[in-house]
């Protein structure tokens, strides 16, 4: 197998081929229930997912030290977190898990829960999204500016972009401005992640 997959959704790193290896040691059922408890946690704000005592009792039932327990349920978390991101559907999940390392039976056992907890766990993100504090965008403004090139060889300048966005202040009723400068190759990176974000909303919404 190729140690990278461009289309692969979780990166094969030695951290995630260890908790493979022990998620595949499990029982199927007794994962599931685990997997669902951590889906219920993720976008909500009911603290750890799990007590210290029921901590101590998956340690017995899963016969997994402390240290193998918490590489199971942060990688377990991990894989729900990354597919909420992409909003993966519960077949391409078991495949992406598969093309992972995931025995056949654990990836969808890991998928049927995705698609049974999927929809509210996506509608806790979405409703939590609207963070408590932040600055909510006002307006938005731009202009190009010519910028003298920093080498004595070119006599070019080079072009700008300046963004202005203006943003929600509870110190100022007016709000506030908060101005961006980027070269070509910033501005194309930052359109092309704004385009992934409305990808991310609109499959959200």
């Amino acid at each position: 197998m190729a140690e990278e997959d461009s289309d692969a959704l979780f990166a094969l790193t030695k951290r995630v081929r260890e908790a493979v290896s022990l998620i595949n040691s499990l029982d199927e059922g007794r994962l599931a229930v685990v997997v669902k408890r951590l889906a219920r946690a993720v976008g909500g704000r009911a603290g750890p997912p799990f007590s210290e005592e029921e901590l101590e009792q998956l340690q017995t039932r899963l016969e997994l030290s402390s240290a193998d327990l918490s590489t199971v349920i942060e990688a377990c978390s991990f894989f729900l977190e990354k597919s909420a991101y992409h909003v993966i559907k519960p077949p391409d999940l078991s495949a992406h898990l598969q093309a992972a390392g995931f025995l056949q039976s654990h990836a969808r056992a890991l998928a049927d829960v995705w698609e049974a907890e999927a929809p509210a766990l996506l509608r806790r993100l979405r409703e939590g999204s609207s963070v408590g504090g932040a600055e909510r965008l006002l307006g938005i403004d731009w202009r190009l500016h010519l910028h003298a090139a920093s080498s004595a060889r070119s006599r070019l300048a080079e072009p700008r972009a300046i963004i202005t966005l203006k943003v929600s202040d509870p110190a100022s009723p007016a709000g506030k401005t908060v101005p961006l400068e980027m070269d070509h190759a910033q501005l194309s990176s930052f359109l092309a992640n704004l385009d992934r974000l409305q990808s991310q909303l609109d499959a959200l919404s």
